[in-house]
């Protein structure tokens, strides 16, 4: 048994617990983290007898009695995608656990207008999965439903394989579980697996997206006139980094006077560099431009006579 965290689920019941292995991944397979913030409270059906709390590996599920009030149900976003190969929920609690469950739009080719089926896999009824008698297909197209016999969670269901024969063009747009109505349980959901996607569940927050950076900044020019001559006084700075943020390419400067360069500066950011340039009386037509990452960013032109 894999170990949550120790003391983390302290009202597990003293009824027999269980350990379901998670079904094996499919070459591809990845892992997608869910949090708080990933949960569509549009879908949720957490009554007030039921509790669902994020730990930092895993997802307290419970009731407090097995009244028509017990319930935690909650579902979270899935890429679109066609009605999966298989789905299941690594449970470690008391029983009976919560079942895993897919909610669908029915193939909109029909002519209909439903939007809303889920279909519940619990490991009572193996690999078969009913479907809730407040969905859509139960009510409206019930001659639709793959197998309608007795002794599962409904009289509609079926294997997923004869739920994607059934319904060829349905897209798959949420995933989650329900832990009653009317049972009292408690325990932790490790991980849903939908297809060849296990989703766990975190309350650790996410790492930041760190993003690389080229170095930005500008160029302050000063001109200052006497009797002798003139200056240009120039102060370049560059701007400091976020908080989620890496230096990538450095910022270049570059002074010329009639076309030589007489100044070149690489910088780094959060950084600072100043300089003077003195053009004397007689000295000529000067022109002068601050080109930044080779792009002419300001000009000047100083006419100090002959």
């Amino acid at each position: 048994m894999k170990i949550i965290s120790t003391g983390v689920v302290v009202g597990i019941a003293t009824a027999a617990l269980v350990a379901l292995a998670p079904a094996a991944h499919a070459d591809g397979g990845q892992t997608v983290m869910i949090r708080q913030g990933d949960l569509l409270s549009t879908l949720s059906d957490t009554r007030s007898a039921g509790h669902v709390e994020f730990l930092g590996d895993g997802l307290h599920v419970f009731t407090d009695d097995a009244t028509s009030n017990a319930k935690a149900a909650e579902y979270f976003a899935v890429p679109t995608q066609p009605i999966p190969a298989s789905a299941s929920l690594t449970w470690y609690g008391t029983t009976p656990q919560p079942g895993s469950q897919i909610v669908f739009d029915e193939d909109s080719d029909r002519g209909n207008t439903n939007t809303w089926n889920v279909l519940v896999g619990e490991p009572a009824y193996g690999d078969d999965f009913w479907m809730s008698t407040g969905s859509d297909v139960y009510k409206n197209h019930h001659d639709l439903c793959p197998q309608t016999g007795g002794g599962f969670g409904s009289d509609c269901h079926g294997t997923l394989a004869e739920w994607q024969q059934a319904f060829p063009g349905a897209e798959v747009y949420a995933a989650g579980f329900s832990l009653g109505s009317g049972v009292k349980g408690d325990g932790v959901i490790h991980d849903i697996q939908v297809g060849s996607t296990d989703y766990q569940f975190t309350n650790v927050a996410p790492p930041p997206v760190v993003t690389k950076v080229a170095v930005s900044g500008s160029a302050e020019v000063t001109q200052i006139d006497r009797r002798a001559g003139s200056t240009l006084k120039m102060h370049f700075t560059t701007d400091a980094l976020g908080a989620d943020q890496v230096q990538g390419r450095r910022l270049r400067f570059k002074v010329t006077d009639n076309g030589e360069v007489v100044y070149r500066a690489t910088m780094n950011a959060d950084a600072e560099a100043t300089v003077k340039f003195r053009f004397a009386k007689g000295s000529g037509r000067h022109k002068v431009q601050v080109l930044k990452n080779g792009v002419v960013d300001q000009r000047f032109v100083l006419k100090m006579g002959r």
